[in-house]
């Protein structure tokens, strides 16, 4: 039993070993060092495509054209309604929630957004400026 423990002790300290040697040089797959300023898509959300991405299917939750890092998305605020609630958005120019995030499970009309549609980034991811790791060539039609 003391064997098999010193041996997974030593296996632990030597990939510790090894993972600390190498840190230094470890690169993303899209061939920048890990932490590399000039990847700015692992520091900055930016729009990838002005007018936004197309969607695959008619109910696909669209994606936010800009970055959303310093939203505050919790059980007392929102970030995104300060300029997509119906109140704000046309001050805004902004899209306004749709009208599916005033329903609730059952199908009925809330005069409030759905608790299940508030937390919006589970849903909706920002877009980046990031180089796609592989060709995409799905075709939504």
């Amino acid at each position: 039993m003391n064997r098999r423990f010193a041996a997974l002790l030593f296996g632990i300290a030597a990939i510790c070993t090894a993972t600390a040697a190498s840190a230094g040089n470890l690169e993303s797959l899209r061939g920048h060092a890990v932490t590399d300023a000039s990847d700015e898509a692992m520091n900055k959300a930016t729009l990838a495509v002005p007018g936004g991405f197309g969607v695959a299917w008619e109910e696909q939750p669209p994606m936010i054209p800009h970055p959303v890092d310093k939203y505050s998305i919790d059980l007392r605020q929102n970030g995104c309604l300060k300029c997509h609630s119906p109140a704000t958005f046309e001050t805004a120019k902004a899209p306004r929630v749709a009208d599916s995030h005033f329903l609730d499970r059952d199908g009925n009309r809330l005069d409030h957004l759905a608790p299940r549609r508030y937390f919006c980034t589970q849903c909706h991811a920002p877009q980046t400026g990031a180089i796609p790791l592989v060709d995409n060539v799905f075709d939504g039609r």
